[in-house]
């Protein structure tokens, strides 16, 4: 009886242990170094195993893997500078690539630029000696042409004018009858009406040859003709006749700056000819120039591809290293960081078993 009390007892503080180790190992659920050292303990204890041994051998265990813990950061710390040097080589060499990668592209992007400028001077440098092949026959015609439409302009205006004088006469007439309001007889009606047709033509005159704002006297100068068709306003018949004034001085003085702009022209047609005759022998030597320059570009050019595409598949493959370098580095490092996090809870669990043995050595 006294026998089966004892195993009794036994049996209970055994099953109190492992609860109370259980319950210091919580935090770290079903992990499997918990689970074996936990076995470990309770084994010793089950078997009536001496608590210091057991703790020297917790110590023992604790000790070798702070020793692997300090061995793998040697080791990590090893293959990191390893890395970093690896990769500034590799850095240094996709610098240099792409360094001379952009001295390459902007030479080429500066070339290309003076030779579009240089395609589009030949351009009118031929354009500018056919135009001097042509010579003083086409700034003749240019010429010839300048005074035909002169000559047009210049009879619209003498015409504009000879055509309000004479509108101008009709009015004065009227007034000179001497009636404050005069009845209007039919050939002084159809007269009416044919000035009001000129000064429509007048107008079309104003509206091709001078500036919009003298095309302002027209309304009123057109509504007073058709007032008068019916009957004679001595007011409204002044009124037209001041318009029909200012009108003529208008026109004779866009006649006057019609032959003034026709003579600046006539000497700036004239003296074309000489220049282009002038700028021949310049433009010769130009474009001479120009198009041995246009070889040597194509030349360089042609040179610059082959250079861009070695440069660029440099630059490829060295990035292409970088990141192979880079991933394998990360993947040591993610390694290394999850064995150091597992190392530290083998150590912690270790810790909290001493710590418990301590505490029934205490008891």
């Amino acid at each position: 009886m006294k026998h089966f009390v004892v195993l009794a007892l036994i049996a209970c503080i055994y099953a109190t242990s492992i609860t109370e180790m259980t319950d210091k190992l919580a935090q770290y659920g079903d992990h499997p170094f918990g689970k074996s050292m936990v076995n470990l303990v309770s084994v010793n204890m089950k078997t009536g195993g001496s608590l210091n041994e057991l703790k020297q051998l917790l110590q023992q265990i604790k000790d070798e893997l702070i020793a692997l813990t300090q061995l793998q950061d040697q080791e990590n710390g090893t293959f990191t500078r390893r890395s970093q040097v690896d990769l500034a080589k590799l850095q240094a060499t996709l610098e240099q690539a792409q360094a001379d990668l952009d001295n390459q592209r902007q030479e080429q992007t500066s070339l290309s630029n003076e030779l579009a400028t240089l395609q589009t001077r030949v351009k009118e440098d031929q354009a500018a000696l056919d135009r001097n092949s042509r010579g003083s026959g086409d700034a003749q015609s240019r010429l010839d042409a300048e005074n035909t439409d002169f000559a047009a302009k210049y009879q619209d205006y003498s015409d504009a004018i000879l055509a309000c004088k004479e509108a101008q006469r009709l009015l004065m007439n009227l007034r000179g009858e001497g009636a404050s309001l005069i009845q209007i007889t039919q050939d002084t009606k159809t007269n009416l009406l044919q000035t009001k047709e000129n000064f429509q033509k007048i107008k079309e005159i104003l509206e091709a040859h001078t500036k919009k704002s003298s095309l302002t006297l027209f309304q009123p100068i057109i509504e007073g003709l058709a007032e008068m068709t019916t009957k004679v306003n001595p007011e409204t018949l002044n009124n037209v006749l001041s318009l029909v004034a200012r009108l003529i001085t208008a026109l004779q003085e866009g006649q006057d700056q019609l032959e003034a702009n026709h003579k600046t022209q006539v000497e700036n047609l004239s003296r074309l000819g000489d220049d282009l005759r002038n700028e021949k022998q310049t433009l010769q030597v130009s474009l001479a120039t120009a198009n041995n320059r246009l070889k040597e570009i194509q030349s360089r050019l042609n040179e610059l591809d082959g250079l861009i595409n070695i440069s660029n598949a440099l630059v490829e493959v060295t990035q292409l290293n970088i990141q192979d370098a880079t991933r394998i580095n990360e993947l040591e490092d993610s390694e290394y960081s999850n064995q150091k996090v597992s190392r530290q809870t083998e150590i912690d669990i270790v810790d909290r078993l001493i710590e418990y043995i301590n505490q029934k050595l205490s008891e």
